[in-house]
Parts: structure tokens; sequence; C-alpha cells
């Protein structure tokens, strides 16, 4: 049985575009017959709110929900540092290679994909003819050599610095069925050993370069004869490959993908070593990586040959795939977190909470356990129902609007997000909002739920539906919450048209960097106070 509505729980999501639902708050409200059954305009009313922070330092942090990944470190004076690493497993594509007669690496790299626009603003091209041809060869081709700079779109942070990334592997087999959490402070099952040795450095900064070799025939026709993927790139040591995969041919080690990721290479931790800089958001599962190598050519000279090549080149390459790549893998992947420095104003939002009274400022940070937990007044809930009751009240619009302290300038997330929590039955259940989970094939693109607000500077979470179960419907929810984080509903990765899951913990919030601070119930601004803003009309 469901029990009464008490208490929810906010926070922010990343998201993109999805339309408003309400109209301004000093104008009537019109909705139409998918709520009220006929055209109804709606008058309002407010309910009081009491609202104040939580904390909690761990988070689901796998490839389960690591649609995205985030790198670097940031800080600022409010909520202080942030420090963000990545393990992953890598597998082979191609097991039991083969790779001739005294093979030798010449050069690994590894690609870390960037998200970019496709802009000219964001594309700067350089085009560098490397050969011209001579006009008299019939068979002449030019070679032309296209030098792309890219403007990376998924920094958070001071973008005018650069961050040393590292790569190590490490020292602990990963289970594809295990949970993992982004604190192993918290638990040593969440403690990743890594080998000492630094195995690749690379360069994350704002921007990156992209090479594209074609060749222009004397139809002038351009042909592709080399593309770089487009991303970070981050060389990896030679000699580590040589006797990780070369040295393994005929070992058996390289039979089988359980072998290889037990016995072989276990994962890969990458992790920035500066102390200032940026987050950049990437998807892991997209990574690559490529070895090549020479081996003595298997073909013999022949008598007079005069372009005979002693050595010939290949390569080995290596996925990262996960359930959110085109092509699913099985790799596991984890991202820890760090939380450190906490200005004292956030500190004691969590550590000195008055769930009595409420705050006047609340606190929301992606990629930790901060959320917001609101109670409505149960006194002016119930005299809503008993009004609506007497009355002949229909409930036509529900939503608690949130505004950004404007004294502090950080980027703002479009959207928030929240989830209800609540006991049945003496256990805790998990469930999404009837405004979001009775349409999980149209979030976040038809559901008109959690927007910001640009000319408001405000978000806005709506709960239509839930207040009409309880007013209209009688529907009661014992010691409920809705359980928040920064973050949006995992997308399903085969159509990004559906709710990966409802089950609400399915969310990215791990992986997301932004961070607001709100007005609470007890703000200094009435007009800005946060609360509960009910729409109604008669039926």
């Amino acid at each position: 049985m469901k029990k009464i509505f008490n208490i929810l729980t906010v926070s922010l999501v990343c998201a993109i575009g999805m339309g408003t639902f309400v109209s301004c708050e000093e104008e009537a409200l019109k909705f139409g017959d998918n709520i009220t059954g006929g055209e109804g305009v709606g008058n309002k009313l407010e309910l009081d709110l009491i609202a104040y922070n939580v904390n909690t330092d761990s988070l689901r942090s796998d490839q389960t929900v690591l649609d995205n990944a985030i790198l670097g470190v940031y800080e600022d004076n409010v909520f202080g540092k942030t420090e963000s690493k990545l393990y992953s497993q890598v597998r082979m594509i191609t097991m039991n290679p083969k790779f001739g007669k005294n093979p030798q690496v010449d050069s690994v790299t590894l690609t870390i994909p960037v998200y970019y626009k496709n802009t000219k603003e964001s594309i700067k091209t350089d085009t560098i003819i490397v050969y011209k041809a001579p006009d008299d060869e019939p068979e002449s081709k030019d070679t032309i050599k296209i030098r792309r700079t890219i403007t990376v779109d998924s920094i958070y942070g001071n973008k005018d610095q650069t961050m040393k990334l590292n790569v190590r592997d490490i020292d602990k087999v990963l289970y594809t069925d295990k949970a993992y959490y982004s604190n192993p402070l918290k638990s040593n099952d969440d403690v990743i050993e890594t080998n000492s040795a630094v195995i690749g450095t690379g360069t994350l900064g704002s921007t990156i370069e992209n090479i594209t070799i074609k060749v222009k025939g004397k139809d002038k026709t351009l042909t592709d004869v080399y593309t770089e993927p487009i991303g970070y790139k981050i060389r990896l040591s030679n000699q580590y490959f040589q006797d990780k995969i070369i040295a393994n041919e005929n070992t058996g080690l390289l039979s089988d993908d359980a072998t290889f990721i037990r016995r072989v290479i276990k994962g890969l931790e990458l992790s920035v070593e500066d102390q200032k800089g940026f987050l950049v958001k990437f998807n892991p599962g997209s990574m690559s990586a490529v070895m090549h190598y020479s081996a003595d050519n298997p073909t013999p000279i022949k008598e007079g040959q005069k372009d005979y090549t002693p050595r010939v080149s290949a390569a080995t390459n290596f996925a990262f795939t996960t359930m959110w790549t085109p092509t699913p893998g099985s790799n596991v992947q984890i991202s820890q977190i760090s939380n450190t420095n906490p200005g004292q104003a956030y500190l004691n939002s969590y550590t000195n909470a008055d769930p009595v009274n409420g705050s006047s400022r609340l606190y929301l940070r992606g990629m930790s356990g901060d959320r917001v937990n609101i109670r409505i007044i149960k006194e002016q809930l119930d005299q809503l129902k008993r009004d609506a009751n007497a009355k002949n009240w229909a409930i036509v619009g529900a939503k608690i609007q949130f505004y950004i302290d404007e004294t502090h300038s950080f980027p703002k997330a479009p959207y928030i997000l929240g989830w209800n929590n609540y006991k049945d039955d003496g256990k805790a259940v998990n469930r999404m909002f009837a405004d979001v989970s009775e349409f999980p094939n149209s979030y976040p693109y038809s559901v008109h739920f959690n927007p910001f607000n640009k000319d408001k500077n405000h978000y806005t979470l709506d709960i239509t539906k839930h207040i009409k179960s309880i007013v209209e419907k009688g529907d009661v929810y014992t010691d409920q919450e809705m359980v928040v984080t920064m973050g949006n509903f995992l997308m399903n990765p085969k159509d990004q048209s559906s709710i990966l899951s409802l089950n609400p913990h399915r969310n990215d919030r791990i992986s997301n960097p932004y961070r607001v601070v709100l007005h609470g119930n007890k703000t200094e601004n009435l007009e800005k106070k946060l609360k509960l803003i009910v729409y109604y009309t008669s039926k």
C-alpha cells in the first residue's frame, strides 16, 4: 500500500532540450483534455516546504551507469576539489594473433574520444600538400595532409589549462557481475591496486589535433588513405606491449578473453597528476588502442629485386567496448572520485543540516552524494485534500521551483531530477514519479519534467500526477523521499529515445560535473523561496 507524501529529495541533472509545462506564475494556467477531460483555467495556491541538505559520499560508478566518464581535477571555493580517474579493462579484438618472425613493437597509441561541435568556429583546418606530383606523369597523384584543430566541447572548469595524463596497469581482476563504487575509502572491495610504473603519458587540453591524409588523382577525386580517430592521443610504452603481447604469442595466454583479462592485462588506470585544471567528459567505451609492429618479411627476396622490404608492418587493435557502444562489449569500467577541501558554508549545509526548519541555501554538486530532502507541511497538504474534496476541485498542475543563488557564477545545468523513496510494509521502495514513469518512451523530449527556465533563472520539478494521486485518489505514502543527485536518467543506448530502466538509480550522476547553489525555504528573498505551487480548477 502506498503511504503519505512526506519527503522529497531533489538534485540537478544535465540533459538535452525539452519543453516546459507551465506558464508564468502570475497568469492563469490552461490545460488540455489529457489532464482534466476538457479545457480548464487553473487557480493557483502555494504550499510551504521544508528543505535541507544531505550528503553521502559513495556512488555506484561501474559500467552499468558509465555511459560517459570524467577525467581531471577541478576546484572552486564553494564546493572544493573534485578529482576523477578511470579504471578500464581492455581486450584484444583478435585473439590468438600471429606476429611473424622477430616481431618488434614500433608504437602503441591510446585514443580517448572527445565531444565536439562540427562547426566552423570549433574546427580550424590547415591543408598541407605533402607531395605535388608532376603533371606529365599519367599515374601521378598529389598527396595532401589535412590537419584540423578541434575545440573540445565537454570541459567543465579552466579551459586555458592543460593536464598531464598518466596510464598505469592495474593489479586486480575485475568482474562484470560485481558492483563497484566511487569512493575506495568506504570499502576495501573498491580499492584497485596499480603497478607503480607509468606505461603511458599524454596531455589533456581544450583542443586536439586530428590528421587526415588524402590522395588526389588526375581526375581531381580525393581518396582517404589515412584518418586518425578524433580524440586525445596517449603514447603507451612499446616495451610494455612487447612483454605483454608479443612475448605471449605462443604461451596460450592470448587464446581467449577470460585468460587475457586475468593473466595478461587486467586493466588500465587513467589519472591526471595535476592539482588544478578541469573536468572533461567522454565516452570510455569508445576508447581504442592500436599496437603497430614490424616483423621479418615472410616472402623471400627475388633475384634482382630492388624494391624488396626486409621488414613488414602490421597492427593489432584493442577495444574498450561496453553496453554503451554501438557494438556492445563486456569490459568493466569504474570511475573513482575524490571530493575534498569543501567550503565552510557547503560543509555546514549537510554536517549541521536542520531537518525540522530547513535551510536558506541548498547545495547540489554532481559526482558526489549531494541531495536535498524536501518535506511538504502535512497540515497544509491535509487542508488541500479537504478543500479539493469539499469544493470539487481537480488538480491540473503541481510544481516545485528552485531559484538559483546568482551570487555564484557556476555554469548552469539544464535540468533537475527527482524520484520517490518511501516505505511499503516496512521496506524501502525507490520509484520514479508517474510524471516520468508513465512516459518512458518520451523522456526527456516530450515529458514536461524539470526544465531550466532561462528567463526566470529557476528549475522546475513537475509532480502533477503525483499530487493528483494523493489529493484526488487518496493514495498515501509513508516516510517518502525523492532520492536525487546531479544527473539525468540514463537513456537506452540502442535508440536514445526511451529511458533505460524504471529503476531511478540508473542515472548518470557519476559523470555530471555541474554544481549549483539554490534558494531554500528559509531564504531572505521571499520571491525566490522554495515552495510547491498547485494549480486547480472546478470539475
